[in-house]
């Protein structure tokens, strides 16, 4: 059984979690702050876990933890760099999601009474300017994070389950 190189892994990663994304939000009017996003990091895990398993039923030698880490790494970094690109085309195409924020964030000011409105407008400013750096960060910081925690839990007890192995054999 031929494997799939692990930079493959991340683009089909990717690739099925935007398509879900987009399904979720286009077709089920799903929003985008909702529970569902865990169905999109569970696609990311999945994919982190291929890789990493696929490294594994290989033939090659020397499976060591570092091994099993850059597999991830390459996977998880991928998945980071296009869901970082994703992010910012579907919130320059959906500036309703970054309008609404905004409003919603004007209204807490204008309830905690004491801001004037030119400083409410200043905020809502910033906030337009600041909105798009925010969103990218946020999600290549949760992606990495995500994607090193699971690279380095799996690369551990695989790394453990080769030494095992290896033992058994000898």
């Amino acid at each position: 059984m031929k494997t799939l190189k692990v930079q493959y892994i991340g683009l089909i990663t990717a690739a099925l979690m935007i398509a879900v994304s987009l399904i979720a939000f286009y077709l089920l009017q799903l929003p985008v702050e909702s529970n569902f996003q865990w169905v999109i990091y569970l696609i990311f895990v999945a994919g982190i876990a291929w890789s990493l398993l696929s490294l594994f039923k290989s033939n090659l030698e020397a499976k060591s933890f570092k091994d099993y880490f850059s597999a991830g790494f390459k996977t998880f970094v991928i998945v980071a760099l296009l869901m970082a690109l994703f992010t910012y085309i579907f919130f320059t195409i959906n500036i309703d999601f970054r309008d609404a924020k905004i409003i919603e964030n004007n209204k807490l000011l204008l309830a905690e009474g004491n801001h004037l409105p030119r400083e409410i407008d200043e905020n809502a400013k910033q906030l337009k300017k600041l909105f798009m750096p925010m969103m990218i960060s946020s999600a290549m910081f949760r992606y990495l994070i995500i994607g090193a925690l699971v690279s380095v839990i799996g690369a551990g007890f695989l790394s453990a389950k080769n030494k095992e192995n290896e033992k058994r054999s000898h």
